[in-house]
């Protein structure tokens, strides 16, 4: 990790140079605090333990990741959401062990389009995360049970996942603007449609004040 991917990202964008998008800052986050060779095991084990915002900000791994995504606050005003949905992903990254280039849902969904078909009779087709348990996790909320929700779709996954969806995603899966077209765009993944799905717009995917 060199010192520039360690400044905050006004420091970056103050220096001249745009920011990386939110999910890349995720990404070196986790190879400095969670990879299995370059991260600290100490440390991946104090964040899986940690069950709530007070147990995570007195992690120092918890606090850096976010402010690497902008959600340390500002000023006075109620920093609350944006700031525990990024101390909650470092709960759910640190228990990545393996960066996966393809989206959650292609890994975990549909094989090739259903077109009507049961998961009874999809054979090879069918998807390693059920239809009932992918709706549950559509319909998720902040705080707990999306934090849960985001473990169990990792360990399904083997412990591999694609860092930057993941953490991009997390963080807006419940934005009252994006989190419908990031949810619909999971969906998409998931029964295999995914040339379909809606574009993730510049501004969805960095704006740090989402």
């Amino acid at each position: 990790m060199t010192g520039a991917g360690n400044a905050a990202p006004t420091e970056r964008a103050a220096a001249g140079k745009r920011p990386p998008s939110r999910g890349a800052r995720a990404l070196e986050w986790w190879n400095r605090h969670c990879h299995p060779t370059t991260g600290d095991a100490a440390t991946r084990a104090r964040l899986r333990r940690a069950r709530t915002p007070v147990e995570l900000v007195a992690v120092d791994a918890a606090v850096d990741l976010a402010r690497r995504l902008g959600a340390v606050p500002r000023s006075d005003a109620d920093p609350s959401h944006h700031l525990h949905a990024a101390l909650e992903l470092a709960r759910v990254l640190a228990h990545v062990r393996e960066n996966d280039a393809r989206h959650p849902m292609v890994a975990a969904g549909w094989k090739h389009f259903p077109a009507g078909r049961k998961e009874s009779e999809a054979g090879d087709d069918r998807p390693l995360l059920s239809e009932a348990r992918f709706r549950r996790l559509l319909e998720t909320r902040d705080g707990e049970q999306k934090t849960l929700a985001f473990i169990r779709l990792i360990a399904l996954l083997g412990d591999r996942v694609d860092i930057e969806t993941t953490a991009t995603d997390f963080v807006l899966w419940n934005h009252p603007e994006h989190g419908d077209r990031v949810r619909e765009r999971w969906a998409f993944n998931y029964f295999a449609a995914g040339r379909a799905a809606p574009e993730v717009t510049s501004t969805l995917a960095e704006d740090d004040d989402a």
